[in-house]
């Protein structure tokens, strides 16, 4: 009697294969949403993650990390976790090129996979300062891929594995060579193609009108007010500098509002609430903000400081150019009065329980990364 082959039959290496699939296609579904989460975020709308200081899915999403190589890093998870889906696919169809193929090759692509989210993870914990729910998920959905693509190796062993389907690579080097040079033509045609949004400045969310209202400061109430807006803010948050213009599109085209600027760094040199370095300069320029006030150039000192964000000038650049007293702004700067007034906006955004900026204060409720219209109206 023959002697049954059992390693392509095996029932073992088929279920790890198919449980890879599955691993892979929610891989791919979660990078799906990353992708419409990083696009709503730089269009400014708060996602459901947004959760507070330490994890907050659009602090990462607007941060300068998110995109590498003309690509949100979702979209280069949505391609990786695709491969990875092709692969598992190779391996559950009737007619293989070898027992156990292509499981060797799923386990490379997954260990990669596993290595790029370690890197996130550690760029998240030391440079942002901040993490995503929704990318942690997608980590987590890796490490399952690369447990299922470990289990299909286990007849043989990986390294075996790994050998052998380098082998079948090997053989066939016009097939791979197409299948590379498509992949690249994909990714490289998608970097190209892809909406540069995060480069570009969005478009405010009203309609502005020719009436020159403009944004009034603590201390400097407008007359005929109807309707007092406290906007707690950072200057080195993203989405405070897109808030920013917002708040000052929606006062020009509605007079009866006034938006009292407040203060509320995610800076642990004078933001007690916080448990970790965030923002290291936030507490300096909210300090440069009010000196800035003391000379009748609030308004434009907050332009210029969201915009720094990006320009990276510098205070003193800032400073020269609103043509500010240099001796009376640096005397100010460490004056127990601007340090008291510093102090009272961040207490009282402790007391009202705010967790992330910019935050708005509306007829006593408090409304967080965006106000809803129907309060407006």
């Amino acid at each position: 009697m023959p002697q049954r082959d059992s390693e392509p039959t095996t029932p073992l290496p088929r279920r790890a294969l198919a449980a890879a699939l599955v691993a892979a296609l929610g891989g791919m579904a979660l990078s799906g949403w990353l992708i419409r989460l990083h696009a709503r975020a730089h269009a400014g709308f708060v996602s459901f993650c947004a959760l507070g200081e330490g994890w907050n899915c659009d602090t990462v999403a607007l941060s300068p990390y998110s995109v590498q190589l003309g690509l949100p890093v979702a979209a280069w998870g949505f391609l990786g976790f695709g491969v990875a889906a092709t692969l598992a696919t190779l391996g559950l169809v009737r007619h293989r090129q070898r027992p156990g193929w292509p499981s060797g090759l799923l386990f490379v692509v997954s260990c990669l996979a596993v290595a790029a989210c370690i890197a996130l993870a550690l760029v998240s914990e030391f440079l942002i300062h901040s993490f995503c729910v929704m990318c942690a998920a997608s980590w987590t959905v890796a490490l399952l891929l690369l447990a299922a693509s470990w289990r299909a190796c286990s007849p043989t062993g990986v390294l075996a594995s790994i050998r052998a389907d380098l082998g079948v690579l090997r053989a066939r080097p016009v097939r791979v060579a197409i299948a590379a040079l498509a992949f690249l033509v994909v990714a490289a045609s998608a970097s190209a193609a892809y909406p540069r949004y995060w480069d570009r400045p969005r478009r405010p969310a009203v309609a502005t009108s020719p009436s020159g209202t403009t944004l009034a400061h603590a201390g400097h109430p407008a007359p005929g007010s109807e309707i007092v807006i406290q906007e707690f803010s950072d200057f080195e948050c993203p989405f405070c500098a897109l808030s920013h213009e917002d708040m000052k599109a929606l006062i020009a085209s509605r007079p009866g509002l006034r938006v009292v600027a407040r203060h509320f760094p995610l800076d642990m040199a004078c933001n007690p609430s916080l448990k970790h370095p965030m923002h290291e300069k936030a507490c300096e320029y909210a300090r440069a903000a009010i000196c800035a006030e003391a000379q009748g150039k609030g308004g434009e000192m907050e332009d210029l400081l969201f915009a720094d964000q990006k320009a990276r000038l510098g205070l003193d650049v800032m400073v020269r150019d609103l043509g500010l007293d240099r001796a009376r702004f640096d005397a100010c700067l460490g004056s127990k009065e601007t340090a008291n007034r510093l102090a009272g906006d961040v207490q009282e955004g402790i007391q009202l329980g705010l967790r992330a900026t910019p935050s708005f204060v509306v007829k006593g409720q408090v409304y967080s990364g965006r106000i809803p219209d129907e309060v407006l109206q």
